[in-house]
């Protein structure tokens, strides 16, 4: 490999050049589960509050009322560059704001996958469909299969460049809209068709539209959810402008003044590594480390909800038998993950006392469970009161397994928690990461049309024009708000 070479322009050689044939099946097939499943998150997502907002602001930015944008399915070929299909919606927008509302829709109830960027999904498939609707020319399946695969690779190769998860949060940054915008760009290159050279301008670009902070966790801030509509937005962005001709750096992460390693890490002690972005390189897929989440809440709950439920079907304890509950956990999870607070949605989904609770109620966390209605239900708040969390030292990061005991009536019940449902290693089957789909999906669109957004997704390397799969995105009725 010739080390002379920038890391932006070693990564853009590799993934410009790379064929469909070259990507192994295996990954194929995660990338068809994960699309799907981005999908379905974001058609669930078009009911959230912050989509509401997002669509009246951004449409009224673009000097466009909402109204006037409503359409029943994706209009025709020559009208693509300026409509795009608003998930579970009956609307379209401008392909940026698109980009914006429906990565924001993706991520607006914590049931988009994890373990990428963390949430590669939701950042690098709406830029990718955005990218699509203004081609001229038909987009294949197995064209947007390549750019949804890399966009996981780059979006999590940054993040481990930067130390990895844990370094990048601990440090304050939510990694999603730090590390989300370079997958974004690079799924919308593969789309636009850019050469290593666009595709090394992207990248160089999307670093300077990154960010986004752990400021929300104070007060359940909606700016989480932004971050990702803002990544999926600047990808697309970066990745037109190279398009057009606009040049970002070659030299981006290692760059001697300016180097984003080094901003966004470096300069704060935590060890970072350039060569992690091009290291392994056709050999160690990205995508093949994210996790498909089986509940609407934060992902470093998901453990502590599974070793809840096996303690309750084991010693089939009922919830008004519980004395108390004590979750001995890492002092990143404490942190992210610590807090009481319902009053918003984003507070509730961050919440261990609230997922725990919600978990042993009601047998997992789901869309009912966090509405207002779901979230504020007395029998959650006074279970929420018996939880309690501590620190132990041996644990480490977000993804520390914790360790439960439930104290009863009739005695105390220990378990230590494993990998959580649906994490690479411990992954749902193929039948419920469909199902999971086909529920959220499901309340949004008419059934024949979900059923066949499976029946595409699950083929999608045989589809030669994906202008189907946009238009089934589209709902004939506005969603009645979650908050």
């Amino acid at each position: 490999m010739n080390h002379s070479r920038s890391a932006s322009e070693i990564f853009s050689d590799f993934i410009t050049s790379l064929g469909f044939q070259d990507i192994p099946d295996s990954v194929k097939h995660r990338a068809r589960l994960h699309i799907l499943d981005t999908l379905g998150a974001g058609i669930a997502g078009a009911a959230s509050r912050e989509v509401a907002i997002s669509r009246s602001a951004l449409l009224a930015g673009y000097g466009l009322a909402d109204e006037a944008q409503a359409s029943g399915g994706l209009p025709g070929r020559a009208d693509r560059p300026k409509a795009v299909p608003l998930w579970g919606a009956p609307a379209v927008a401008p392909p940026l704001a698109a980009a914006f509302i429906n990565g924001v829709a993706s991520h607006a109830f914590e049931l988009d996958d994890s373990g990428g960027c963390d949430h590669s999904g939701a950042v690098v498939l709406p830029a990718a469909l955005a990218a699509a609707a203004m081609r001229d020319e038909p987009v294949p399946g197995a064209q947007l299969m390549h750019a949804v695969v890399a966009g996981y690779e780059l979006a999590r190769r940054v993040q481990d460049a930067l130390g990895g998860y844990d370094a990048v949060n601990n440090l304050g940054w939510h990694s999603t809209g730090v590390c989300g915008t370079f997958g974004a760009a690079v799924a919308a290159g593969i789309i636009l068709e850019l050469d290593s050279r666009q595709m090394a301008s992207a990248i160089g670009l999307a670093g300077s539209f990154t960010g986004g902070t752990w400021a929300f966790i104070g007060d359940g801030a909606m700016s989480k959810r932004m971050h990702v509509g803002r990544a999926a937005e600047a990808g697309l962005n970066s990745a037109l402008l190279a398009r057009g001709g606009f040049t970002g750096p070659a030299d981006l992460f290692s760059a001697p003044w300016g180097s984003f390693l080094k901003i966004y890490g470096g300069s704060s002690g935590v060890s970072t590594d350039e060569s992690a972005i091009h290291a392994t390189l056709g050999k160690d897929w990205q995508i093949d480390k994210a996790s498909i989440k089986p509940y609407a809440s934060c992902r470093s709950t998901h453990s502590a909800i599974d070793a809840a439920l096996e303690l309750q079907r084991k010693h089939g304890f009922t919830t008004e038998d519980i004395r108390g509950i004590t979750v001995r956990t890492s002092s990143l999870i404490m942190d992210m993950c610590g807090k009481m607070d319902v009053s918003s949605l984003v507070s509730a989904q961050l919440s261990m006392h609230f997922a725990v609770a919600t978990a042993l109620l009601r047998g997992g966390v789901g869309l009912d469970d966090i509405t207002e209605q779901g979230r504020t239900d007395p029998r959650v708040s006074a279970l929420m009161g018996l939880i309690s969390l501590e620190l132990d030292p041996a644990q480490q990061g977000g993804s520390a397994e914790p360790y439960l005991t439930v104290s009863t009536a009739d005695g105390d019940y220990s378990l230590q928690a494993v990998r959580a449902r649906g994490a690479s290693t411990n992954r749902l089957s193929d039948e419920e990461t469909i199902g999971k789909f086909m529920s959220l999906a499901g309340a949004r669109l008419a059934p024949d049309d979900a059923v066949e957004l499976v029946n595409l997704v699950t083929r999608l390397e045989d589809v030669p024009d994906i202008a189907r799969v946009q238009q089934l995105l589209s709902a004939s009725r506005e969603a009645s708000v979650i908050s």
